[in-house]
């Protein structure tokens, strides 16, 4: 199954399956991204197990809904008022960070990929990969583990959504 929906379906979909207890997750998908095909914003939410994915499509940064969402994911401290004062733990995610930075300073919108193991878009099968897609340079920016790297997670996601919309 795979369709159209309003970023509110999502979310109400998300909550059901959080719920249920079974597996989902999501991504926002930039115009440009090298996973979109479209000129619009996606919010796609993908359930593995049903393989199934609900997206909704917007000339508008899904903001509101992705943070709601990634709280839901992921827990409501992965994103912080302020950045957490903890280096990153998991390899290649300092070079990632230190990018960030270079792309806020430029006053750029960045966005990136925590890719599940079971993920469709994951290449790194059974790891979880976390990307950045630098926007002017275009270079990606991946770090894979073979756990969830919440640590590194709290600051990405916190830096997120902690941009301009």
């Amino acid at each position: 199954m795979n369709e159209e929906s309003s970023a509110l379906q999502i979310l109400q979909r998300a909550r059901e399956l959080s719920q249920l207890k079974k597996s989902w997750h999501f991504h926002i998908l930039a115009p440009g991204c090298l996973l979109n095909t479209r000129k619009d914003y996606s919010l796609i939410l993908e359930i593995p197990s049903e393989n199934a994915f609900l997206v909704s499509y917007s000339n508008k940064k899904p903001m509101a809904a992705g943070k709601e969402l990634v709280k839901l994911l992921h827990g409501s401290d992965v994103v912080q008022e302020a950045p957490p004062q903890v280096l990153a733990k998991s390899a290649g995610v300092e070079a990632l960070l230190e990018r960030v930075q270079k792309i806020h300073e430029r006053g750029e919108f960045w966005h990136h990929h925590m890719l599940f193991p079971d993920c469709v878009f994951n290449k790194n099968k059974g790891k979880w990969s976390l990307i950045l897609e630098d926007p002017q340079t275009k270079e990606v920016l991946e770090s894979v583990t073979n756990a969830e790297p919440k640590e590194d997670l709290k600051q990405v996601e916190t830096l997120f959504y902690g941009q301009q919309s």
